[in-house]
């Protein structure tokens, strides 16, 4: 392949197509459900494994750590960590362990997991160190999933994350805020929408969330239908 030509597809100029179907097998050692079918299938079977996948969430904690469930379940049975960099919040450890029992019965994301995945929490000084700290994760090999949360990274930084995540047989999530759609090395941007509902007398019920994928792994952009705001796994 020309390089120019490499250069397009891996600055997301250029959409390229799947050049084979991949097997069952492949598939579950590649990809990871995020639980929800719709999506999953948007996404051509899941969060691809050694990519790194934005989240922009316009509001934090719109279910967004739901969709990413089955990648922790999976750093379980891997027995491998789970690294949180600079979190709004601490993970809280009960409700992490009830995920681990849902999810293991859950046929939608087809996991396995009887253990608990180790979870570490760095909370870096500045952007640049938590860039620093997932390069280095990803590059010790030892890491299953990786959760960086950051107000934005430069087309130079992201493609620094893209070429460690290639080198790892890691899952990689950026969850951050509304981005402007220039091309990024991200294997998947996916902006969430919430809409609240509300029901009689104008009272807030069960709110609806909208997935608009901006970029995605063999497809064109699509917006999806709306859906029941996903709620996190418990057993």
């Amino acid at each position: 392949m020309h390089a120019e030509l490499q250069q397009l597809i891996e600055r997301g100029s250029l959409w390229k197509g799947n050049a084979r179907p991949c097997s069952a097998r492949e598939q579950a050692d590649v990809y990871v459900s995020s639980g929800q079918r719709v999506l999953d299938q948007a996404l051509g079977g899941g969060w691809l494994c050694g990519r790194v996948h934005e989240l922009q969430c316009v509001h934090l904690f719109s279910g967004e750590l739901s969709l990413l469930a089955a990648g922790i379940a999976k750093a379980a049975e891997l027995a491998r960590p789970v690294f949180w960099l600079a979190p709004p919040a601490i993970p809280y450890a009960p409700a992490l362990q009830g995920m681990l029992a849902h999810t293991a019965n859950n046929p939608i994301a087809k996991t396995s997991s009887s253990g608990a995945a180790q979870h570490i929490v760095i909370n870096p000084a500045n952007a640049a160190d938590a860039l620093w700290a997932a390069e280095t994760i990803l590059h010790s090999g030892q890491v299953a999933v990786l959760l960086l949360w950051a107000e934005q990274l430069s087309a130079t930084a992201v493609r620094r994350l893209h070429l460690a995540a290639a080198e790892s047989d890691a899952w990689v999530f950026v969850i951050t805020g509304v981005q402007n759609e220039e091309a990024r090395s991200y294997a998947t941007r996916l902006r969430v929408h919430v809409e609240p509902a509300h029901g009689r007398d104008n009272v807030a019920q069960l709110a609806n969330v909208q997935w608009q994928l901006l970029k995605r792994n063999g497809g064109w952009p699509i917006r999806l239908p709306r859906q029941p705001l996903p709620r996190w796994p418990s057993g």
